[in-house]
């Protein structure tokens, strides 16, 4: 390590930046007086993009032609500052200018976007434009309300829950987003729009497509980000194409970077450091620029949205909520001053496991980051931040740790909601996403110890080795790696968890309902572990005790569709049809494109004897891709019941195709061909049925004679 150098001067932190109003050029028709029209705006974020993996920030090992085009001419900021090293949280300071103590999305485990803080998309909506959205991956989905003032929110990544382990379901790639977007675009109507342009692909696993895979193969990262820059460069032309270029606000930045190793963190989220809070920034504004092409001083994201609505000319009382500033008095060459700091956090390490959050605020020139070892770093001499200076900086490093409270006390929200548990679909799409989006249950006393996340990187990564290898069906090793890091974190119980779930996938409850259950002890509010448990004791036919399970998973979350749908199958299993009934049509109107529940759905009420209804429901949830011998023999008997006789027929031979085995659907198939008048095929199938069930074959005997055997 290098010498620290003492004596490190600290400047002031301010929170304002001044504007001037003349800072956005304005331009007059040709023959009349006045302003031109509003210019459109597209926001565009891509991904996961490090602000140093770009050519115009001076990185020579890729080419991103499009994005240096457009830093050429716009304004570059060199230093500009993401709020949260994660996407959601990260999108939702940048769509509302607000920091995320106010908005209330911090991670993955807050509730979603606050519903009394306005969006930037309302506000433009409200002031005559058109607002649409283009987004690539789940983690952006509309459940956590970034949809509100977008009159088209086009967050479609084509995935059906069963299916949610499969990540490919679970983002789109750029091109096809981009495509989405260029259809619209060519159906707008003609006043401005507001258009944002999210694009997914340098986010891990990095797989560019072809010719970028072939041109990066040593560095997939990177091929990801020469593919989305090809992307932006589709936009850029069309709009050329369509005469829009020239009076379109353009915003290209990124939600955070990647670690890419660095600190020992594989990806982004954990830490706050340069490598995931340093973002690139440019703007490219409408008509002709007058100032200054590089911006050095720090910026923020949040600063995005007050910028757009100045450009946009929204009127002042339309932004008070805004806690970030307009920008344009800095491209138009007006200081800030050299007091200006940017504000940065991560709580994902205390709300998904209990250790201490980060927070960090950021000066032209130093950087203070609050954590049990706090850290400080000349970030001119040393931006790579690895000498922490703090030993020799202690007043300094004081005095921005109040600037901190003071932070929180002024754009804090006492009022903000409490976190929702989510169902353990969606945490399930976001782990195959690399996130892992548990809530601890633990206390907020302030006096709790909690370990610092530098102290807890190495465990941290080797829970996400642990999820992938059990996603890749390597269950042993997941079992091994888990079982020494219990050895090592007896309290973390997202570990038991983990080894549970893993268990439940490598096919034994029994060991499942051990973990399970110490999951519970050390975070009894922790819905997702009552449902492993509760999946585990259905496994190993216990229902009483699967019932009991499940109910508490329900208790613990109201929302845990999932508990319920494994409910509804206990009460089915244990000839309780109505109960099941009641369940699962809660399930369904909940998630009417939850194509495993309508299935069961549909086999609960052909069961009660509801046919057509039945039907209806399991051709829904056939239509949406659910593929079951049980759903289609049932699906059989519904088309049998209301005259379908050849449908009927075609149901249960989907049926036996799925499952050789299946000797109902085989008995089935020799009624309905002895009722056809086609007594040899029933025979043949009625065989089948006695090679499979001694006991069915013996109670249809007098159906099938001997004297036809």
């Amino acid at each position: 390590m290098q010498n620290a150098r003492p004596g490190l001067v600290v400047v002031a932190f301010a929170a304002a930046v001044v504007i001037p109003c003349s800072s956005l050029p304005a331009r007059s028709r040709p023959g009349r007086p006045g302003p031109s029209p509003p210019p459109s705006v597209l926001l565009i974020t891509i991904d996961t993009l490090r602000a140093d993996h770009l050519g115009c920030y001076g990185y020579a090992r890729i080419k991103t032609p499009t994005i240096d085009r457009l830093a050429s001419e716009g304004v570059r900021f060199e230093n500009a500052y993401a709020q949260v090293p994660i996407t959601l949280p990260s999108h939702a300071a940048i769509l509302t200018g607000t920091y995320p103590m106010l908005n209330g999305v911090r991670d993955f485990t807050s509730p979603g976007l606050a519903a009394n803080v306005p969006t930037l998309a309302e506000i433009l909506r409200r002031n005559s434009y058109h607002t649409a959205a283009f987004v690539s991956s789940f983690v952006l989905n509309s459940m956590w309300g970034l949809n509100r003032g977008f009159e088209v929110y086009d967050d479609s990544v084509d995935f059906d829950a069963p299916q949610a382990k499969n990540l490919s379901l679970l983002e789109r790639r750029g091109d096809r987003t981009v495509d989405r977007f260029l259809n619209w675009l060519k159906k707008r109507e003609s006043k401005p729009f507001f258009t944002w342009l999210h694009l997914y692909d340098p986010h891990s696993p990095y797989r560019p497509p072809e010719p970028f895979r072939t041109r990066y193969s040593a560095r997939p990262y990177d091929g990801e980000i020469a593919f989305d820059d090809f992307q932006v460069g589709r936009v850029v032309e069309r709009l050329r194409e369509l005469g829009l270029y020239e009076n379109t606000f353009i915003a290209l930045l990124s939600d955070h970077g990647e670690s890419l190793g660095e600190h020992g963190e594989r990806e982004h989220g954990f830490f706050v450091y340069n490598a995931t809070l340093r973002v690139p920034l440019i703007l490219k504004l409408p008509g002709k620029l007058t100032g200054p092409r590089f911006i050095s001083q720090p910026v923020g994201t949040v600063d995005i949205a007050p910028t757009i609505a100045q450009v946009c000319r929204i009127p002042p009382p339309e932004t008070t909520a805004f806690q970030g500033h307009s920008l344009l008095g800095v491209t138009a060459g007006v200081a800030s001053g050299s007091d200006y700091a940017v504000y940065g956090e991560s709580y994902y390490p205390r709300n998904s496991f209990g250790w201490h959050e980060l927070r960090t605020i950021i000066t032209p020139r130093v950087k203070f980051v609050d954590a049990p070892k706090a850290e400080l770093y000349d970030l001119e001499r040393d931006p790579g931040e690895r000498v922490n200076l703090i030993s020799e900086n202690s007043a300094a490093a004081a005095s921005l740790r109040e600037r901190l409270g003071e932070f929180e006390r002024r754009f804090g929200n006492s009022a903000a909601g409490s976190a929702v548990p989510l169902d353990p679909e969606t945490v399930e799409k976001l782990r195959s996403l690399g996130y892992v989006a548990f809530g601890t249950g633990s206390s907020d006393d302030p006096k709790a110890g909690r370990a610092d996340p530098k102290d807890k990187i190495a465990t941290f990564n080797q829970i996400l080795h642990a999820s992938d290898l059990t996603r890749s069906g390597r269950f042993a090793e997941a079992d091994g790696l888990l079982n020494r890091l219990e050895g090592e974190e007896t309290d973390l119980y997202v570990l038991y968890f983990s080894r549970g779930e893993n268990y439940l996938a490598w096919g034994q409850p029994e060991p499942a309902v051990e973990q399970f259950r110490k999951a519970l002890n050390l975070n009894p509010t922790f819905d997702q572990s009552a449902l492993g448990l509760g999946r585990a004791y259905f496994l190993l036919g216990r229902d009483a005790q699967a019932a009991e399970a499940l109910e508490l998973a329900l208790r613990l979350n109201p929302n845990n569709f999932p508990a319920r749908l494994a409910l509804a199958k206990v009460y089915w299993r244990e000839e309780h049809p109505t109960k099941a009934e009641s369940e699962l049509a809660r399930v369904v109107e909940a998630h009417p494109d939850y194509s495993e529940a309508r299935a069961v759905y549909g086999i609960i009420l052909v069961k009660l004897g509801k046919y057509r209804e039945g039907l209806a429901e399991l051709r829904w949830g056939i239509n949406l891709g659910y593929q079951g011998a049980i759903a289609y023999n049932y699906l059989g008997i519904a088309e049998a019941h209301s005259g379908n006789r050849r449908e009927a027929v075609k149901a249960y031979e989907n049926a036996v195709t799925l499952n050789p085995r299946y000797a109902a659907a085989y008995l089935n198939l020799a009624l309905e061909y002895r009722q056809a008048g086609r007594p040899a095929k029933a025979e043949d199938y009625y065989k089948k049925v006695c090679e499979l069930s001694t006991e069915l074959c013996r109670q249809y005997a007098p159906q099938f004679p001997p004297a036809s055997k």
